[in-house]
């Protein structure tokens, strides 16, 4: 069985449906109060973070009396960081409310964990997950798996923010052998220390085949696991999904016949030209892949030298 975690957008007249709908699929309803937005203009970026905040603070509780409270998720931002007490306060406005989950960004050491749940007793949660997403956290990601409370009970791999803090490019992602020797380690460790696993982010969200295979490939490592979703389709698959089934198709090929260089100036034209502001994700016209945020600042960095 895997549990999906889609992290969804601002929907305001058909969010309780919506919600519903993926809560029959086993399915968390998740918002990023970071919302995936780079800092191209700081003073605007901030505030279009505190409005997003807001909005979906006034939604939840605008709807609190229809929704099934337990499916609801939340990411907030690292332990100490400027925006991450804003997310604190912002959940205490919820105290009415019980959250199935909140993943709680770059956690590197099992002393944050600690510090997280003494000072937020009061906040009415089911579970906390911390995001292994840094090269740090990796190093000591023995010690924070072996970190016992009854509200740690999964780890989840992100990605992304991993490549870019081990200065990769081009990233690794599921399409890469590279990818799961990473997750060969949380198998062994999450068995030694009962925890489970949430998997990462799939960006080739136009084909759902190849999501497929990506969940036949964790299922290698995991028999019930997480995995966090981008879309509907994706929540829709993974709820289906049966390690039995057949998938026949290739691992994509990102790079294609380009050099690192060409595949790098790519990546960067193609997000400054349809996402500006840099909110989110950007997609590849040609391969319908989505470009992640870090990636393009993976490839600023690697034109640059």
């Amino acid at each position: 069985m895997i549990t999906s975690y889609q992290f969804v957008k601002f929907k305001e007249d058909s969010f309780v449906e919506f919600h519903r709908t993926l809560s029959e699929q086993n399915t968390v309803s998740c918002f990023d109060f970071e919302d995936s937005i780079i800092d191209f203009k700081q003073n605007d970026t901030n505030r279009y973070k505190s409005d997003y905040r807001e909005k979906v603070i006034k939604l939840i509780t605008k709807n609190k009396t229809k929704i099934l409270k337990s499916w609801i998720g939340f990411r907030i931002n690292e332990y100490g960081d400027n925006r991450y007490q804003d997310d604190i306060e912002a959940l205490n406005k919820l105290n009415e409310m019980k959250f199935r989950v909140l993943f709680l960004a770059n956690v590197t050491t099992p002393e944050t964990l600690e510090k997280f749940f003494n000072e937020n007793q009061n906040l009415n949660f089911e579970e906390l997950i911390p995001i292994i997403e840094s090269n740090e956290a990796f190093g000591n990601l023995e010690e924070i798996i072996k970190f016992k409370h009854p509200k740690f009970k999964n780890v989840v791999f992100g990605h992304c923010d991993y490549n870019l803090s081990c200065d990769i490019f081009p990233f690794i992602h599921q399409d890469n052998p590279r990818y799961w020797f990473w997750v060969q380690k949380f198998e062994k460790l999450c068995s030694e220390n009962n925890k489970g696993f949430v998997n990462s982010i799939y960006l080739n969200l136009n084909h759902s085949l190849h999501f497929k295979l990506m969940l036949k490939n964790t299922s290698r490592f995991f028999d019930n696991w997480g995995q966090i979703t981008l879309n509907t389709q994706q929540s829709t698959d993974a709820f289906n999904f049966k390690d039995t089934d057949l998938i026949n198709v290739r691992e994509l090929n990102l790079l294609d016949d380009m050099n690192i260089t060409e595949y790098a100036n790519k990546i960067v034209k193609l997000f400054e030209k349809y996402n500006p502001d840099g909110r989110g994700y950007t997609i590849m016209p040609d391969t319908k892949i989505f470009i992640c945020p870090q990636e393009y600042l993976a490839a600023k960095r690697f034109i640059s030298g």
